[in-house]
């Protein structure tokens, strides 16, 4: 199996895919180039043939900002909404829980290191072990370089290097088979301080048939002498652990897709030609300055043989045959060294979408601000379909990783807390069934029914008494999440739209509501204006709060009867005297 592995290692380190006529490509040499250009290096090294320092002037940093910012969206853009049969409450606690759980579990940082990663390499590749993602570093990551997806590659390979004790506590963990034998072959070897283990993911064969499986193998020890040959035969490596899986356990992020190749296209890729460019140029004027700054002088005099700035005193008078005239060393080359700079910018900003407007800046005095709205819904479009991209691939992981292993984290009883708006919202659900609950008991109890007066009282003093405390403590039953019916959405809609017009719309929302009450309730009219929020960039599903609970219309029955009692909904219980609502 090691000379599988080897031979697929060898193949992606140093053969080129055909992408069409007179384009190949090699995802290790890529990816190399990108770390390199990111941080500033020189493939050939800091300095040139002359022994000069090479400066690196950075164009892709900025691009590669923008993009991260224009994609970012947080965990609290992460909604759940109830579908057809669910359970509105129970759909409301499940997203509070949920969103407390991701941020115990740092989720939001898994989000913004993507989003930081995905411009600059073009992919980034996340490993869920145990339900919890783990990021891979591409350059030890190992596939198929014309996969379209991890999906479709034939063998997935990673590379990790251990310390032998951090070798034999994985050993233990994941009751690995060999492993002092590993270690022992390993002791052996003295151009390496690491083992190096191979996880491949793929098709063996398998007598005559074909199986996907994990396959683990720690590849140590030295070359043996076969003394009766004289040839040197390479080891066969160790295995540690072989199993048969359903799949993979990596989820993959893209940029960009090129059709024929695996690895997507980021920031720094597209700009590998203008970085290259701008580079030349500024160490040629680098260069022109050195000359620049030099003083030559020139003569027709063979008797002057000495250096003037060194030889000569301040105020000395030279007797000579021949004039002393200074060499003009002026470089008068720098506007063509603005504008060429100037030209390559311009080509980076168009390839990368990274105008003025989207880094900030302030354009030329000649740009309108017509022209200016237009380069940033333009810029703003492409990136949001980067963006939906990216949920989707979110939403998916959500669905199969995160939320079915907080289910079961979760379907036990637990206590969550409740503060800031969802707080108020809370308070407001309580407030409706303790107030109904009360105007119950007040029935059964005088066998009168409450005045409008009476009840407006009951209410306020119901709702003071919720209001009481900056935070609660609810108290989630056992299986309360079982059976739950639910869909997520993400909003990424209005990300980088402008305050200003947030503000505006959110009043026009406000006038809406005001000129017709009756807008909220009507499903149709209510579609409407939860898309009207949308494409504004506000949250719509902050408007589903509870109403505020009316006093129930009970007229007395002639001739005898009762009072049928109201349905009371079910929620968790809330506070530290574990009172059931």
């Amino acid at each position: 199996m090691i000379k599988t592995i080897n031979e697929e290692i060898y193949n992606f380190e140093n053969k080129s895919i055909k992408i069409v006529d007179g384009f190949d490509f090699r995802q290790k040499e890529t990816i190399k180039k990108i770390y390199l250009y990111y941080n500033s290096k020189y493939e050939s090294g800091e300095f040139d043939s002359q022994g000069d320092k090479k400066y690196f002037y950075n164009i892709g940093r900025v691009p590669c900002n923008i993009g991260t910012k224009a994609i970012d969206f947080d965990t609290k853009d992460i909604r759940i909404q109830t579908t057809s049969g669910g359970n509105p409450i129970r759909t409301w606690f499940f997203e509070r829980d949920l969103k407390f759980w991701m941020k115990d579990k740092n989720f939001g940082k898994t989000l913004n290191r993507i989003f930081y990663e995905l411009p600059i390499f073009g992919s980034v590749v996340l490993k869920v072990i145990d339900n919890i993602p783990y990021f891979v570093d591409l350059r030890n990551f190992i596939v198929e370089q014309n996969a379209d997806s991890l999906d479709k590659s034939n063998y997935i390979i990673e590379i990790h290097n251990y310390t032998p004790v951090e070798f034999k506590k994985l050993g233990k963990k994941n009751n690995w088979a060999n492993v002092d034998k590993a270690i022992e072959e390993f002791r052996k070897m003295t151009d390496t301080q690491y083992i190096k283990v191979y996880e491949r993911y793929g098709e063996v064969k398998d007598g005559e048939n074909y199986t996907y499986k994990r396959v683990t193998m720690a590849d140590v020890g030295v070359d043996e002498d076969i003394k009766q040959t004289g040839e040197m035969t390479p080891h066969s490596g160790v295995m540690l652990q072989e199993e048969e899986v359903d799949k993979h356990p990596y989820r993959e992020f893209h940029w960009e897709k090129i059709p024929g190749r695996w690895l997507g296209v980021g920031r720094i890729e597209v700009l590998f030609d203008p970085q290259m460019r701008v580079n030349e140029i500024s160490n040629q004027e680098v260069k022109s300055s050195y000359w620049s700054t030099l003083r030559i002088w020139q003569t027709r005099d063979e008797g002057v043989n000495r250096n003037l700035l060194t030889d000569v005193d301040n105020g000395e008078i030279l007797n000579v045959e021949d004039d002393i005239k200074q060499v003009d060393m002026a470089d008068r080359n720098l506007a063509y060294y603005q504008n060429e700079i100037t030209r390559w910018l311009s080509n980076r900003d168009e390839l990368t979408f990274s105008h003025d407007p989207m880094k900030g800046a302030r354009g030329a005095a000649s740009t309108t601000l017509g022209a200016t709205q237009i380069a940033t819904a333009q810029a703003g479009s492409y990136f949001e379909q980067i963006q939906e991209n990216i949920a989707m691939t979110v939403k998916e992981m959500l669905y199969e990783v995160i939320i079915p292993n907080f289910k079961r984290q979760n379907n036990k009883a637990h206590n969550l807390r409740i503060a800031g708006e969802d707080l108020d919202y809370y308070n407001e659900l309580v407030t409706a069934v303790k107030t109904r609950k009360t105007f119950i008991d007040y029935v059964k109890r005088t066998g009168k029914i409450p005045s409008s007066e009476e009840y407006e009282i009951l209410k306020t003093v119901t709702k003071e008494n919720e209001k009481k405390g900056k935070e609660k403590s609810v108290t989630i039953p056992d299986e309360f999440y079982k059976n739950i019916k639910y869909k997520i959405d993400i909003i990424i809609t209005g990300e980088a739209s402008d305050t200003r017009m947030k503000a505006a719309n959110l009043f026009a929302v406000l006038q809406a509501i005001t000129a017709d009450p009756t807008i909220l309730q009507d499903p149709a009219k209510k579609k409407i204006l939860f898309q009207y929020m949308e494409q504004g960039g506000l949250n719509p599903y902050e408007l589903d709060m509870p109403q505020e609970t009316q006093a129930p219309q009970i007229r007395p029955q002639m001739g005898g009867g009762g009072v049928s009692r109201p349905q009371i909904p079910q929620t968790p219980v809330a506070g530290t005297n574990q009172q059931q609502i």
